[in-house]
């Protein structure tokens, strides 16, 4: 019987790592106040056996004196349409297989409540592009490439957004429930054996 459950449950939590291990180009913080001067993060995980060799965000609409930091190693562009920052470009850098690096810059945030949605491309040295720019809220809410979501909001004393790509969040929290009960199951197999 033991066997049996524990085979089902350890079946369970392989099938469920994949929503687990699946990592995210997402901005933070999750949530900012209107008008403030803000430091956001760019968090680019290497997903592939090649390098990530660029990235590029594509700045929302209603940001305003947009700077981003200077990066060792990587070549910054910032693309304006007149005085406005449509887009930053990082290009030239490495981030190794299995690692991940943060692409850091200043804004403005918005003088009203809003959502700055966060379409990023993020560029292989094979010259492969993966594009993080699918609504993550959407009827393509199960897409593996959700864009990051910031809340620009009034009264920064409400709770925020418990991630910025919502819709990975049932099936990251599913796939840590059915790994912890296989664990648990798996471990009382054995000592039920061992007392046999």
């Amino acid at each position: 019987m033991y066997k049996k459950l524990s085979a089902l449950f350890m079946l369970l939590a392989v099938l469920a790592i994949p929503a687990v291990a699946s990592a995210h180009v997402i901005v933070t913080p999750a949530q900012v106040g209107i008008g403030d001067d803000q430091t956001f993060q760019t968090a680019v995980p290497n997903e592939k056996d090649i390098p990530v060799t660029g990235l590029k965000l594509i700045i929302p609409a209603g940001l305003n004196e947009v700077s981003p930091n200077v990066k060792p190693g990587w070549n910054i562009q910032v693309v304006k349409s007149g005085d406005t920052v449509t887009e930053i470009d990082w290009t030239g850098g490495s981030v190794p297989a299995g690692q991940r690096d943060e692409f850091v810059f200043g804004a403005q945030t918005p003088s009203k409540a809003t959502s700055l949605n966060w379409k990023a491309y993020q560029t292989y040295a094979d010259g492969s592009v993966v594009a993080w720019d699918q609504n993550p809220t959407g009827k393509d809410d199960d897409s593996a490439t959700p864009y990051s979501v910031t809340k620009v909001v009034n009264d920064l004393t409400t709770t925020p957004a418990a991630t910025t790509t919502t819709g990975s969040n049932s099936n990251n929290m599913l796939g840590i429930v059915f790994g912890l009960v296989a664990i648990v199951i798996s471990v009382g197999g054995l000592l039920f054996r061992k007392k046999s």
